[in-house]
């Protein structure tokens, strides 16, 4: 606890600085010590020259494989899956982040299920009833995720610079028929 007394301004301001760093986190250095460019860069060292990889706006997704089933219109529609299949999370572009490394990203921050490779045996059926005058379409594959992936090189004024971006296609242990109607 810091105690103010009367007729030390200099100090209760120089233990309010102190105070708020350590209640920030931030380590507050000398005048000195910041980056002299005029803009809002921070303290000198808080960014390095270094590579970042950052995976992001994940998306819910269903990652079909294989035969589109249609049928229609109303009715019921019922389905057999007769062929095995995988598939395999994916990276798009030159980004530098592999499949492996977005997938380690995605365990932690938004399914345990993730996985760079899913696979399936031929056994499963499915049925849905169609709405009347619909259409309905059934398609196997990967509940998973889509996500935007970027690489690049943070300079010391905190800025990025030899930004490269994709998307990936993030599979999950979770599979099965997803279900949809169109009007044709």
């Amino acid at each position: 606890m810091i105690r103010i007394r009367k007729g030390r301004a200099k100090s209760t301001a120089a233990a309010g600085v102190i105070l708020a760093g350590l209640l920030g986190g931030v380590l507050v250095g000398a005048p000195s010590a910041v980056a002299e460019s005029g803009d809002d860069a921070g303290p000198l060292g808080r960014c390095d020259r270094v590579w970042v990889k950052n995976v992001y706006g994940y998306k819910s997704k269903h990652h079909g494989k294989g035969p589109i089933y249609k049928d229609g219109r109303g009715g019921t529609i019922t389905v057999e899956k007769i062929r095995a299949g995988e598939f395999e999370t994916s990276v798009s572009g030159t980004v530098g982040v592999t499949a492996k490394a977005a997938v380690a990203e995605a365990k932690a921050e938004v399914s345990a299920g993730a996985a760079v490779k899913t696979s399936w045996n031929t056994k499963h059926s499915y049925s849905h009833k169609i709405s009347r005058n619909k259409y309905g379409n059934v398609q196997y594959g990967s509940w998973g995720h889509t996500a935007r992936v970027e690489k690049y090189l943070t300079l010391p004024n905190c800025k990025k610079s030899q930004r490269k971006t994709g998307t990936a296609k993030i599979s999950n242990s979770k599979q099965g028929f997803r279900y949809w109607e169109t009007s044709s």
